[in-house]
């Protein structure tokens, strides 16, 4: 076993691959749909700041658009229990009670999520912080979760104009972080099933599927340090199927392709 963990050392060592962090502005992840309740979770806290007055008098809350992220509520307005909450300038946690997908008529694109509140306006200049926290939704959700991803966020008005900066994520301050990725053919589509396998440094395994569209996640993955990543298909083989990563920050673009079926 001694020897056994010494090669395992030996080989980190040797073929340490940094991945940096990818900077985007949040980082969502979803669970359920397909007929059940729908949740969203926010991974980190957002900082918005407004830089106009079309907030100043809206008739809602501020809403928290996330710029393509997904379409799974087909413009409905389902309402939200949970975790994520808002502050203005400081103020009392607010709780977020609805959300919807859709077109945003002056965002910049049609595939957006919006997640928002009860208190109106929201003055030129005001800081508005989105807790982390997961939401889900009080019934249930038709569609399929949209993926995973980190989306730019910004504010947006009850008639979808824009009224903040795009907000900025929190620097992660837990101990632990997040691998994903995914593992899909020289086309690009995704291959479900396979088998990946996480090693630490002290030969603990954990292991992962992925999804019917080839997308894997490892939570609470402890930062700082290394790790061996393995993708095992039994109709695939990979070119690269065991990856060296040195895990600092949050990781979403660990991906594997096949070369041969």
């Amino acid at each position: 076993m001694k020897l056994k963990l010494q090669f395992i050392i030996a080989i980190f060592i040797a073929l340490v691959i940094y991945i940096p962090a990818v900077q985007a502005q949040a980082i969502l992840t979803f669970s359920g749909g397909n007929g059940t309740p729908l949740s969203i979770t926010l991974r980190r806290s957002v900082t918005y700041t407004i830089n106009n007055t079309q907030c100043a008098n809206a008739g809602t809350g501020p809403a928290f658009l996330f710029d393509e992220a997904g379409n799974p509520f087909s413009n409905t307005f389902p309402s939200f229990t949970g975790t994520i909450t808002y502050s203005i300038n400081g103020g009392a946690a607010q709780p977020i009670t609805k959300a919807n997908s859709g077109t945003a008529n002056n965002a910049r694109t049609t595939n957006d999520i919006y997640v928002f509140g009860n208190v109106p306006g929201v003055s030129n200049g005001s800081t508005v912080v989105l807790s982390a926290g997961t939401i889900t939704t009080t019934g249930n959700v038709t569609a399929a979760p949209p993926a995973d991803g980190r989306f730019p966020t910004f504010i947006v008005n009850n008639f979808s104009i824009q009224c903040s900066a795009n907000g900025v994520s929190a620097s992660p301050t837990a101990a632990t972080v997040s691998i994903s990725g995914r593992v899909m053919t020289a086309s690009g589509r995704g291959i479900m099933n396979v088998r990946l396998s996480l090693t630490d440094s002290n030969g603990q395994v954990r292991t992962a599927r992925t999804t019917s569209f080839g997308y894997y996640r490892f939570d609470d993955v402890q930062a700082g340090e290394t790790y061996i990543l393995s993708a095992i298909g039994k109709r695939y083989t990979f070119s690269q199927p065991v990856q060296v990563l040195n895990i600092n920050e949050e990781t979403d673009a660990v991906n594997f392709i096949a070369d041969s079926k």
